[in-house]
């Protein structure tokens, strides 16, 4: 008698499953017995070792409705000579093992950024294969362990508060970076050796203080230099094609003794896009960086009407001033000797042997660069219809 083809196939494949092995699951360890780690921060401890504190989740015991639900982590400390051995010793004090599959955030207080390197520091996170290359990290001004102990918001931990932050940050405002342990390797590890980090801080605000994830901590051959403002951070990330969203503030006048210098057009910019062009010149390097941006207007208080003379106006002066962010961004660079832009590892690609007779030198070679800034700006919507100030009456002009 002979089978029909689909009894054939289910018989087939029944048969294989059957020779499967049964195998259990293979990591034993029950869930009672981890300690799921959502923050890390590392900080200097007495006689130069290594302070580490972890953020582990804490399962609610409350019942609903009875009683103030307790906070959902609890922070562990300990110290040693290497992180690695502060991590076993964090099973002395909770009875479990940490897990860190599930971790958001890396917090490395800016004092041991500056005195080691952080990616040596960090070498644990590396080659253990629980943490994931994901995870974010920052810089603090201060210790670390101190914003570990700070209340959340709104979020069930203040580690996954800051993971939020400095996402955002980058992403709407432009006044800060978005780093994970896998960029801050290929970064520490390219031809110039220059990565940038995130920026913790307190930011005292209505006779309190917040923490604020803003500006950036840059980093040459591992350890800390300099600290980018937020508001030169804005034109870095314009000239290194980091630039996601932000708003752009442009005067109604380029004129300094003019009174509407005082006021200001708001427009924000939905999309961005800069290329660079390195060309040695004799001696030194000349850049040349093209930005296109896409923007949207977002407070329009210069002009009384929007028509096509003063849209190209105002697109003019958001190009000045995207230009104006670019160069003082660039200048600050240079000033400091921070190749953060990539000049060096674009050399490397394009000019090889150059590279290696600069490489020595570089961080002084980059600061003898020459440059050049561009911006084409598209207005893509004035944001109502009638494209003029909502507070101007009805024959007005």
């Amino acid at each position: 008698m002979k089978l029909p083809l689909a009894a054939i196939g289910r018989l087939v494949l029944t048969t294989s499953l059957l020779g499967l092995p049964l195998t259990g699951c293979g990591d034993r360890a029950e869930l009672p017995q981890k300690g799921f780690v959502m923050g890390l921060a590392l900080d200097e401890a007495p006689e130069g070792g290594i302070g580490l504190t972890v953020q582990i989740f804490k399962p609610s015991q409350n019942v609903i409705g009875r009683g103030k639900p307790s906070k959902s982590y609890i922070n562990i400390q300990s110290d040693d000579e290497s992180v690695i051995e502060a991590v076993r010793d964090i099973t002395i004090h909770l009875g479990r093992k940490a897990q860190w599959s599930h971790m958001r955030i890396v917090l490395v207080s800016e004092s041991l950024a500056r005195k080691h390197s952080v990616t040596r520091l960090l070498d644990f996170l590396y080659r253990d294969h629980e943490p994931r290359l994901t995870t974010h990290m920052v810089i603090t001004k201060g210790e670390a362990s101190h914003y570990m102990d700070t209340p959340p918001y709104i979020e069930n931990s203040i580690s996954q508060q800051y993971f939020l932050s400095e996402q955002s940050s980058h992403q709407m405002t432009g006044k800060s970076v978005s780093t994970n342990l896998l960029q801050l390797a290929l970064q520490s590890r390219s031809p110039s050796a220059v990565a940038m980090i995130p920026y913790l801080y307190e930011r005292e605000s209505l006779h309190e203080s917040a923490p604020t994830v803003a500006g950036a901590a840059v980093l040459v051959d591992g350890r800390m230099k300099e600290v980018i403002p937020s508001k030169l951070l804005e034109g870095v990330q314009l000239l290194d094609n980091g630039y996601k969203s932000g708003i752009v503030e442009v005067p109604c006048s380029a004129d300094p003794t003019a009174e509407a210098l005082m006021k200001e057009d708001s427009l924000e910019v939905l999309s961005a896009k800069t290329s660079m062009n390195v060309r040695p010149a004799g001696d030194h390097l000349h850049l040349t960086f093209r930005v296109k941006a896409t923007t949207a207007v977002s407070e329009l208080v210069c002009g009384q009407m929007l028509t096509i003379k003063e849209e190209r106006e105002l697109r003019l002066r958001i190009q000045k001033s995207m230009e104006q962010m670019m160069s003082g961004g660039m200048d600050w660079l240079l000033q400091k000797q921070l190749d953060v832009v990539g000049a060096g590892n674009r050399l490397f690609e394009r000019h090889t042997k150059l590279w290696r007779q600069w490489k020595k030198e570089w961080p002084q070679q980059f600061a003898r660069s020459t440059y050049e800034v561009h911006a084409e700006v598209n207005i893509l919507t004035s944001g109502t219809n009638v494209g003029k100030p909502v507070g101007m009456r009805s024959g007005e002009s």
